[in-house]
């Protein structure tokens, strides 16, 4: 029985997409060490010359490269480049043996080549291009008396190490939608953390500060791996990437404000405030708050009901914050331009949210 409740548990962690996001490394890990076993066990039973190319090709494509969409393409690219360049090098061989004999236009035609490798490889398939050249030269540059089967023999090799890549990242995903969601997802919490922290009304003592801008500085860390992450969401979701710029502009106004509101609590003097003052900004904060950690929540996929920004006390707060000292002023306008950035970013999540949404959690949230 515990044993049924523990595979149990183990499966719904599997499955739980945010869990997959937050054990990302140990996935990674677990899913090279299983692809390299599996290209080494190939190359060892098939007997193939030159095995090894396998199992580097498994390195080179997935060492580094933990999500599916990137993986994919870098696999389908590297397919395509080397059987590319494998034709175009046999081609090359070819004519070399029966009417080039090594003459000037042989060499004309290998620099022809490599030309356009170099232009293609800079443009959107690089990648694939950059690999026909390698390969083409691999071909041609061999030596010994198998030199052109032992070329051969690598680049098949190469094309059998790609398909094991494709295969492992289909049978233990991570995709880079749910790395670039949860991110968002954990920077979210964390501005709801700090924002609670600052404006508590407190003084914050000078170690919980370094603490608070020890986090602040993990958020930036979030922010730019999102960044590297959109291209490959794009094309897992089919969301465009101008929306996808513009929840990552919003995503960075939010964390830059709370940023300046961090920078300038300390030296912040208590306003006079009457009852009723202090009970609308408290009010205007916890909202602002509520609301952060809804996001984050609707990001997790576990949140169902649409959330709705409300700005029913968006004119009382700016009729207080005129009144206030310059300091204070500034304080509540940042607090105002992150609502202001949380109703698009909300707007434009919940517009696109079937497209970032699994499977599981459409069918979980109907």
């Amino acid at each position: 029985m515990k044993h049924t409740l523990r595979i149990r548990k183990w499966l719904a962690e599997w499955t739980d997409p945010y869990k997959r996001y937050r054990h990302q490394r140990v996935i990674h890990t677990v899913r090279l060490a299983a692809a390299v076993v599996a290209a080494s066990l190939v190359a060892y039973l098939l007997n193939l010359r030159h095995g090894e190319w396998i199992a580097m090709t498994v390195f080179v494509l997935l060492g580094t490269v933990p999500y599916q969409g990137a993986i994919t393409s870098k696999a389908y690219e590297r397919i395509i480049g080397t059987v590319l360049g494998m034709g175009a090098g046999l081609a090359l061989l070819w004519l070399n043996h029966n009417y080039l004999h090594y003459s000037p236009q042989f060499f004309l035609l290998l620099g022809i080549a490599a030309a356009a490798s170099g232009w293609l490889s800079l443009g959107r398939h690089g990648y694939a291009a950059m690999l026909a050249g390698l390969t083409m030269c691999m071909l041609l540059g061999g030596t010994g008396s198998h030199w052109i089967q032992d070329g051969v023999m690598r680049a098949v090799n190469v094309v059998i190490g790609a398909l094991i890549v494709l295969l492992a990242s289909m049978l233990i995903p991570i995709k880079s939608t749910l790395m670039w969601r949860f991110s968002l997802a954990d920077n979210m919490e964390a501005c709801a953390r700090l924002f609670s922290i600052i404006t508590a009304h407190k003084t914050i003592p000078e170690d919980a500060v370094e603490t608070l801008w020890a986090e602040q500085r993990d958020m930036s860390a979030r922010l730019v791996k999102t960044r590297a992450m959109m291209p490959a969401a794009a094309h897992e979701t089919k969301i465009g990437t101008d929306v996808l710029e513009s929840i990552q502009q919003s995503q960075r106004n939010i964390i830059s404000s709370v940023n300046l509101m961090l920078a300038g609590v300390s030296k912040l003097p208590k306003p006079r405030l009457s009852p009723d003052e202090e009970k609308l900004i408290s009010s205007h904060f916890a909202a602002l708050r509520h609301d952060l950690h809804l996001t984050a929540m609707l990001l997790k996929g576990r949140w169902r009901p649409r959330i709705t920004i409300s700005f029913a006390q968006e004119e009382a707060v700016r009729t207080l914050a005129a009144k206030l000292p310059f300091e204070t002023q500034g304080f509540l306008w940042t607090s105002l331009t992150i609502r202001a950035e949380l109703a698009y970013l909300l707007a434009v999540l919940q517009q696109q949210r079937k497209r970032w949404l699994t499977l599981r959690e459409r069918a979980r949230l109907r």
